[in-house]
C-alpha cells in the first residue's frame, strides 16, 4: 500500500469519504492517504477528473469544466512527504542571520570604554 500527500491550495476545504473514512482536506494543509483513497477521491493517476470534480460538488455542469480543472491544478498529489514547517525556498538551507554589530571601543589610559 503506498502512501501519498494531498496538499489543498484550493479555496475551500473538500470532505469525502473511502470505505467508510471521512477524509478532510483544510485549506492550505497537507494530508497523508493511500493512494488507492487519492485514486477514488481525486482520480490521482486518471487522466479523465470530471466524475471526480462532479462528485466533490467542484463541478455542477459541462460548462463548469474548465473553472473546475483549475481548481484541480490547486490539489498537489505527491510521493514525498513534505517537510513540516518549511517556509524556505528548496535553494536556501538556513535563514540569514543578521550582521553581528559592534559597539565602538574608546580607550582612556589604562580604561576601555565601551558604548552602550
Amino acid at each position: 500500500m503506498t502512501t501519498v500527500y494531498v496538499t489543498n491550495n484550493w479555496e475551500r476545504l473538500i470532505e469525502s469519504d473511502f470505505e467508510f473514512v471521512t477524509y478532510k482536506f483544510p485549506v492550505g494543509e497537507t494530508v497523508e492517504l493511500t493512494e488507492e483513497a487519492a485514486r477514488h477521491i481525486f482520480g490521482y493517476q486518471d487522466e479523465n477528473k470530471e466524475f471526480y470534480m462532479a462528485r466533490l460538488g467542484i463541478i455542477h455542469t459541462v460548462n463548469d469544466i474548465p473553472k473546475g480543472l483549475e481548481a484541480f491544478k490547486k490539489i498537489v498529489i505527491s510521493t514525498d512527504k513534505p517537510k513540516q514547517n518549511h517556509s524556505l525556498s528548496p535553494v536556501v538551507d538556513e535563514t540569514p542571520r543578521p550582521a553581528k554589530q559592534v559597539k565602538p571601543v574608546k580607550q582612556d589610559g589604562d580604561k576601555i570604554l565601551v558604548a552602550g
